[in-house]
């Protein structure tokens, strides 16, 4: 068995300190393990030839943890030249590595940037053109071109990066063994999502009564809010909203409640259906009820 490594690395403000929430931490670090099992099964054709363990040198100063790749074989190297030259590993390929001039999964992503892909052609070289609806064009390898595409690696890579989502973290960023590593930045963070600019499959809209749960003063971040039964995540549209919380004519905080009007979109793909909210405007806000004090006695 052989062994790769590399460090991740949470940056911002919310983990300054040294400490993380578990809540974000823990799918994060579960989806990138099964985001690198499903590149590497999608690479290979084999399955669980690779494992992803957590190393146990956390450092302070942001969130930086080690990770360790255990192979099931001597080699881990995955992609050759028609020569049998090693060019890329498993860290290559997805993209935590960075190897001028190879695209790895990640750096197309962002470049993507939700845009729809038109057509991939493979050139002369063996490589892949792939070329976008608006006419610009990037070439990569063949399994580099798959996985863009495979939904059980958008699914994972959509997990990984949902920390960015929320407020207090600015990037997450990796640290190879050697040479550079990629760096992914809040505000890159809806390029990275499985359905990003994809037209729902299905939208409805009604009108219900929330209780705040986690609020944020800045644009884009999702809010969690309960209905007693049923806890979701959601950014809130709502222009007039927005302009009355920068003017500071709103005041409220966790465990209020908030009257809305809510759309739910819906997606269908093979990874299995997908549900997002947005509340397209907030058409009451309810004070949380003051708790009397007891008189004393």
């Amino acid at each position: 068995m052989s062994e790769d490594h590399f460090r991740i690395v949470y940056e911002g403000s919310a983990v300054e300190d040294g400490e993380m929430d578990v809540a974000q931490l823990a799918p994060s670090l579960l989806a990138l393990g099964k985001l690198l099992e499903a590149v590497d099964a999608s690479v290979s054709g084999d399955i669980g030839r690779v494992r992803v363990k957590v190393r146990s040198d956390v450092r302070r100063g942001s969130f930086d943890v080690g990770i360790a790749l255990d192979f099931a074989h001597t080699v881990k190297e995955w992609l050759l030249s028609p020569s049998g030259v090693v060019v890329a590993s498993l860290a290559t390929i997805t993209g935590i590595t960075l190897k001028d001039p190879f695209v790895g999964l990640l750096s197309l992503v962002r470049w993507l940037r939700g845009r729809k892909i038109k057509t991939k052609v493979v050139i002369e070289d063996g490589q892949v053109r792939i070329e976008t609806t608006d006419g610009d064009f990037i070439v990569v390898t063949p399994p580099v071109a798959r996985l863009v595409d495979d939904p059980a690696v958008r699914q994972q890579l959509e997990r990984f990066t949902e920390p960015l989502r929320e407020e207090g973290l600015d990037a997450i960023s990796f640290r190879p063994s050697s040479g550079a590593g990629e760096r992914i930045e809040a505000t890159e963070a809806t390029h990275f999502t499985a359905t990003d600019r994809a037209e729902p499959t299905s939208q409805s809209r009604f009108e219900a009564t929330y209780q705040i749960k986690r609020l944020y003063f800045e644009r884009g971040k999702k809010w969690r809010l309960s209905n007693g039964a049923q806890t979701i995540l959601t950014e809130i549209e709502d222009e007039a909203f927005w302009r009355g919380v920068e003017a500071a004519d709103l005041a409220f905080s966790a465990d209020d409640y908030l009257q809305c009007a809510v759309r739910m979109d819906q997606w269908l793909s093979p990874a299995g259906l997908k549900t997002e909210y947005a509340v397209e405007r907030v058409l009451r806000h309810i004070p949380a009820p003051k708790q009397d004090r007891l008189p004393h006695v």
